[in-house]
């Protein structure tokens, strides 16, 4: 009797037992639902297979930690790709760390689409390869790090990153793709090297406030100009023909700026000095305030007056 009912609390056990290790996999079974058809493996939460190049690539995370780190191996395999859709809508997600994986290579399609809760990325040189949509919809993304290395900004890659206010291309892009930052309505400052070369008209669509930083000659400021986007020129001086007092807009107080400055009631110096020499002389004297005032009443006049001059 007593081996009898040692085998039935043996059998007991190892059901309780078994019937917990179900339990403890469900979350992981439901995250995953396509990955056990594939014999994908998870581990730390990766769900990835090893690819005939013997590299690791990651397919899916099942949402355990805000805080994620991309390993440099799984299972002894360099990590490679982070394949399209892998962290889709993981809005636990809140900090990414790609610097581990020093052999990640590419970043798939939609792969942080809609991880609305993420607020930092760097992207370190050894990526080559950013996708379509990779980080779109990422609403809380406030700082973007492009380390040198990709050298295409993709077709919707930040799309609607609502809270994104700075960017600064690398030297290394030589395109910026269709509505790559479409929608990032807090955008102010974008820098962009002179090797960008080809930029969708619509890349910075809705981006109502946003300012292009960029060298006289290039490609970038073109596109600035044809579109209508407000831009600095960071290798030459700059300033608005006839705007004598400095704050960007020409009206009668440049006028009033040039009579008291011949008068010595106030100076005007540097750049507002070329500024306020309307008709381009050499000479600031009383005829710029005519020639200003006259450009007001709207009367024809020679000088580009509210045009941008760059020397």
């Amino acid at each position: 009797m007593s081996a009898i009912k040692d085998k039935r609390t043996t059998k007991l056990i190892v059901t309780i037992a078994t019937a917990i290790i179900l339990i403890m996999m469900l979350p992981v079974l439901s995250v995953f639902p396509a990955f056990s058809a594939d014999n994908y493996i998870v581990l730390q939460g990766f769900a990835f297979d090893i690819n005939s190049q013997g590299e690791a690539v990651i397919h899916g995370y099942d949402d355990r930690f805000a805080d994620v780190v991309i390993p440099q191996r799984l299972m002894g395999a360099d990590v490679a790709l982070i394949d399209d859709y892998a962290f889709f809508g993981d809005e636990v997600l809140m900090t990414v760390s790609f610097n581990s994986a020093d052999k990640l290579k590419k970043i798939g399609a939609n792969a942080f689409y809609g991880c609305k809760g993420l607020r930092s990325i760097e992207i370190p040189p050894w990526i080559e390869e950013l996708s379509f949509g990779s980080f779109q919809n990422c609403t809380s993304l406030n700082e973007l790090i492009l380390r040198e290395g990709i050298t295409t900004i993709p077709s919707q890659c930040f799309y609607d990153c609502t809270a994104l206010q700075r960017v600064e291309i690398p030297n290394s892009v030589t395109a910026i793709g269709d509505r790559a930052f479409m929608g990032c309505s807090q955008l102010s400052s974008v820098t962009i090297p002179d090797t960008v070369e080809s930029i969708a008209g619509n890349a910075f669509d809705g981006c109502e406030n946003v300012v292009i930083n960029c060298t006289k000659d290039s490609f970038a400021r073109q596109y600035a100009e044809e579109n209508k986007i407000a831009y600095v020129v960071t290798d030459a001086d700059m300033f608005i023909l006839g705007d004598a007092n400095g704050d960007a807009v020409v009206n009668i107080n440049d006028v009033t700026s040039i009579q008291c400055h011949l008068v010595e009631l106030e100076s005007i110096m540097g750049l507002s000095l070329q500024a306020a020499d309307t008709n381009q002389d050499g000479v600031l004297d009383i005829s710029d305030a005519t020639n200003l005032q006259m450009f007001l009443a709207e009367y024809d006049v020679s000088n580009p007056i509210r045009e941008v001059i760059i020397q």
